[in-house]
């Protein structure tokens, strides 16, 4: 129990590490080597954790998903459906704030990676948070606060596409944003489209 605490703190410190060489030298610069240095060990320790490249990144995308599925879960507190898409809204750009740009450039620069697997994972990741929305709209749809002829398909992939285009504005511009002050605007745009 006591050595898989250990580890489990050991795999934090590593993923932790990665977030600051990606925002601080960008996604290339995540090696062995890099990490081993950076946390005052051997390769051989990192090799305990890591086999790869893969290995890494997947850890990360595993990191993602479990902090966002998180951050959006503690946001669903209402019996209101249309109220807690409009907190994963805030949730969401909350999210994308304060772990900058990490999240952004993992889930970018994994599509790009040749590897078949990470690219799976990114797609399970994004299939998954696609879900969670369609299912919160399709509730919505049943007690009648929405359009009932509405995708819940397309406006679940609208509703991503558009924290995504917004994190991929600001991200030109450090991360300078106040999630709360964008919040409102996205979900006046939002809340049309799906007639609430």
């Amino acid at each position: 129990m006591q050595t898989r605490k250990r580890t489990k703190i050991r795999r934090q410190q590593i993923v932790d590490i990665i977030r600051d060489i990606i925002s601080t030298k960008g996604i290339e610069y995540v090696t062995i080597g890099e990490i081993s240095k950076r946390i005052g060990t051997t390769r051989g320790a990192i090799y305990r954790h890591f086999k790869s490249k893969r290995d890494i990144l997947s850890l990360l995308i595993d990191n993602i998903d479990e902090t966002l599925m998180e951050a959006i879960d503690k946001a669903m507190v209402y019996e209101d459906p249309v109220q807690n898409l409009k907190n994963v809204l805030l949730a969401h750009l909350t999210y994308a704030r304060e772990r900058r740009e990490t999240s952004f450039i993992v889930i970018m620069g994994t599509m790009q990676f040749g590897d078949a697997i990470v690219r799976k994972k990114i797609s399970q990741l994004i299939q998954k948070y696609l879900r969670k929305i369609e299912k919160i709209l399709t509730s919505a749809i049943k007690l009648g606060l929405i359009k009932k002829d509405i995708s819940t398909r397309i406006s679940a992939i609208a509703f991503l596409g558009l924290i995504q285009a917004t994190v991929t504005v600001w991200s030109y511009k450090n991360f300078n944003f106040i999630p709360k002050k964008i919040h409102a605007a996205l979900w006046n745009i939002y809340s049309r489209g799906i007639g609430v």
